[in-house]
């Protein structure tokens, strides 16, 4: 915790924040508006931007960035605020004001909040609503881990600000059930209750189901119902009873309320559906106005800026778990159209605007505006600024004791050797093993799944390295002599992150510990393993890990038909063009170990490359693969081994080049086989059978069709806008000019169209083989057959093609 501490608030600083949230009021509504309204807009079409969202939120967001957050907090921000944040950061002179002016523009403001593309510090993406919310959590497990394995230093909280309807999201509640989350004691999670969504009031006891539901998982909880002048009402005689109408009240009635005037409000309040008027509630709103009627029933503490600083205060007290403040608010707040249900994508007419601008004071032309330096609202955001800079200076990096910063040299090969049968999967687990061997790698290395480690081969690794707990954890397996092939040392030194069953969960994690230098100051090289086909579970999650420009490597495995008696629900078929079609992502397909061993290790290199370095997946399979099909005849060359490992790593090379023999006659006898992955010895069975009939089939193993088709887009798309450029692309080098018109034959165990474009990149005949149905149970030779992937249809297409 810094040294430097959050002062108590007086009364003089709530008035001076209530100026300031004004003022964020104004802003955010006003960018919004200027957007929509006077800004060019060539499209006519509408641009957005969530006034009532925003507004919900200006009392949580002011208490908390001018208040109660310190210097290495990272917040995640409800993706419908964006311009409330926005308008923060330019009243603490992180952003040029002018810069509101170009919310929701191209390379402007961007219409949610964004850590790649916004200038002004944004710490997590959101918009995919609940996976920011969840992020900051597992950015807290991250630094946990970072704490335990590389020394004391000053640890953040992470803060996640969560719209209610947002937690409908199912990712949100897996989240919660993860029991090592629940351990964490820096992460604060505030909910912006205002019951309602996109099209709807929600459901009445939806918020009693929120609370129960994070006590059930071990959250401290601070709810934040009702207002200071509200509970001073309550407090008077016969107060409990307007409580008691207020807190029974569905939402959908209170909502309903809100949109009437006082004197109505005070003469529905002291009755209820079907009951006589409660003759003491009405005398206890005689002595107000209708005007402060009004102002009491939509007096909730999301909008009470003590309250919300004394609940941040407790918050701050509460070191052994996660905490949430569950705060009430109203959408729309302090704007015309406040808790009206339709709301959500409503903007304040030219009136409106000009009678707020009015009612906050704004003078006219000083729209985009902050406070005069002689103010007494500038004084105080800058001295909250001071209060930051000498948290700074006492802020200790995780790490910083380390006696140098850690080099970090990833060869080039392992120098292993790969014999008989081994699948990928389990060749995954031998070079992990080997890796554990060379301390500078190993310790940066962390690894994760969702409940299936050991069925994807991260069991040596494991054992070598350990679980991670925060608390070392006593191993009754060790203590009591049973004997098991995993040894599962649970301890703060472990290298292994285990999660339960939920592929979201993982990929949000490994987002996070792929962004740890971002946001710790300490590279890890983060390694997942899942089973293939789930990863459209959790696609979301990956998307959006993407989308963060995080760093790291996962293995879906096993995949394809090839893993055969287990049937089509774990016979994975659209991942390749996942792979292929995701930005900042690098996705191989490899055949042979070896392969795997130099993809492997230049992805982790790729890792320690921040600004340019993607996301490294690997398909991979349980099919064992005779591994003397691999040209291990090179490697006493170090010319040759230099440039086949070059062209693995680039995405392909010839595996079987038949083009010096005397007869080889492309337009005549010539085919060439594109493979990826697990299918390269059946197309090497087709290829020497072809021979019989005087057919060259040329077989070039494909290890990452996404490189592959990524540089062939890239490349035309310079030579179009300059013919003159003299540039190739790797497929183009794998295939010389004369045989640019030769048929080709496609085959993988995955969707057909996955390779489809090589066949355009060469303006030939081609013919795809894959698998374009769900698969089923069988041995592999039978569902090869089936789906005609296997030898005998490799030969059929070759043949077909050459007619």
């Amino acid at each position: 915790m810094p040294t430097v501490s959050t002062p108590k608030i007086g009364d003089e600083d709530i008035r001076i924040l209530d100026k300031i949230q004004k003022r964020v009021l104004w802003l955010a509504t006003y960018m919004i508006h200027y957007a929509n309204s006077i800004r060019e807009n060539p499209d006519g079409t509408k641009v957005g931007g969530h006034q009532a969202s925003s507004a919900s939120l200006v009392s949580i967001m002011t208490a908390l960035y001018f208040h109660a957050l310190r210097y290495g907090d990272r917040v995640s921000i409800k993706p419908h605020a964006s311009p409330v944040y926005h308008a923060i950061q330019a009243l603490l002179g992180r952003l040029p004001m002018e810069k509101l002016k170009g919310f929701r523009s191209f390379k402007g403001l961007q219409a949610y909040p964004s850590r790649t593309k916004d200038p002004d510090g944004v710490d997590f993406s959101t918009g995919s609503v609940g996976l920011g919310a969840v992020s900051p959590t597992f950015g807290a497990l991250t630094q946990e881990y970072i704490h335990d394995h590389f020394g004391d230093g000053t640890k953040g909280r992470y803060i996640s600000i969560v719209g209610d309807a947002e937690l409908d999201e199912g990712n949100v509640w897996e989240a919660l059930g993860e029991e090592m989350l629940s351990q964490l004691g820096d992460v604060l999670w505030i909910i912006d209750l205002n019951r309602q969504s996109l099209d709807r009031v929600i459901p009445s006891g939806s918020a009693q189901k929120i609370e129960r539901m994070f006590q059930i998982n071990g959250w401290h909880l601070i709810e934040l119902k009702y207002g200071s002048k509200l509970e001073s009402v309550y407090a008077k005689p016969n107060g409990s009873k307007l409580r008691e109408r207020i807190d029974l009240m569905t939402n959908d009635e209170y909502q309903s309320l809100l949109l009437l005037d006082g004197e109505t409000i005070r003469s529905k309040l002291p009755s209820s559906a079907g009951l006589p008027m409660d003759k003491d509630i009405f005398e206890l709103l005689r002595p107000y106005s209708g005007q402060e009627v009004k102002e009491l029933l939509s007096d909730l503490g999301g909008h009470d800026l003590r309250k919300l600083i004394e609940a941040f205060e407790e918050a701050d007290r509460i070191t052994n778990k996660p905490v949430v403040i569950v705060a009430y608010t109203i959408k729309g707040w302090g704007l015309p159209f406040a808790g009206d249900p339709l709301n959500h994508a409503l903007l304040l007419t030219e009136k409106q605007i000009k009678d707020l601008q009015e009612e906050l004071g704004i003078p006219e032309g000083q729209e985009f505006s902050g406070f005069p330096k002689d103010s007494e609202e500038y004084r105080y955001i800058q001295n909250y600024l001071r209060r930051i800079e000498l948290q700074k200076k006492s802020f200790t990096p995780i790490g910083s004791s380390l006696s140098q910063k850690p080099e970090i040299h990833i060869p080039e090969t392992l120098n292993e050797t790969y014999k008989g049968r081994m699948s990928t999967q389990q060749a995954l687990g031998t070079i992990l093993t080997s890796l554990s061997r060379i301390p500078e790698i190993a310790e940066r290395i962390v690894t994760t799944s969702p409940d299936v480690a050991i069925s994807t081969n991260l069991g040596g690794w494991i054992n070598k390295m350990g679980v991670y707990s925060h608390e070392q954890t006593l191993n009754y397996f060790a203590k009591n002599q049973v004997r098991r092939l995993l040894n599962w040392e649970q301890s703060p030194k472990g290298h292994h992150i285990e999660l339960g069953i939920s592929e979201n969960n993982f990929f949000l994690l490994l987002n996070m510990l792929g962004l740890s230098q971002e946001f710790t100051g300490q590279i890890l090289l983060p390694i997942g393993t899942i089973y293939d086909p789930f990863i459209c579970r959790g696609l979301d999650s990956f998307i959006y890990a993407a989308y963060s420009d995080s760093k790291f490597i996962f293995a879906g495995t096993p995949s394809g038909i090839s893993l055969s008696p287990e049937g089509g629900a774990h016979q994975s078929i659209i991942t390749p063009s996942i792979g292929i079609e995701m930005p900042n992502v690098a996705y191989y397909d490899p055949a042979f170990a070896q392969e795997l061993e130099w993809i492997l290790l230049a992805g982790m290199k790729n890792l320690l490359d921040r600004k340019k370095g993607k996301i490294l997946y690997l398909r991979l399979s349980t099919k064992p693969i005779p591994q003397d099909l691999f040209p291990y005849e090179v490697l006493d060359n170090k010319e040759q081994v230099a440039a086949l490992r070059e062209n693995v790593i680039k995405g392909g090379y010839r595996l079987i080049d038949y083009s010096k023999k005397p007869d080889y006659e492309p337009g005549v006898n010539v085919v060439n086989i594109f493979v990826t992955g697990v299918m390269v010895p059946e197309c090497i069975q087709a290829s020497q059978e072809l021979l019989e009939k005087g057919i060259y089939a040329n077989v070039i193993n494909i290890t990452s069709p996404g490189l592959l088709y990524q540089g062939y887009h890239q490349v035309n798309k310079l030579r179009m806008k300059n013919p003159q450029l003299r540039l190739t692309f790797h497929l183009e080098k794998l295939i010389p000019p004369e045989e640019r018109q030769v048929p080709i034959v496609t085959v993988m165990d995955g969707h057909s169209h996955a390779l489809s474009f090589i066949g355009g990149v060469f303006g030939t005949r081609m013919i795809t083989l894959g698998v374009d149905e769900f698969g089923q149970s069988g041995t592999r030779k039978e569902l090869y057959d089936h789906y005609d992937i296997g030898v005998s249809a490799i030969k059929q297409a070759v043949e077909y093609s050459l007619d």
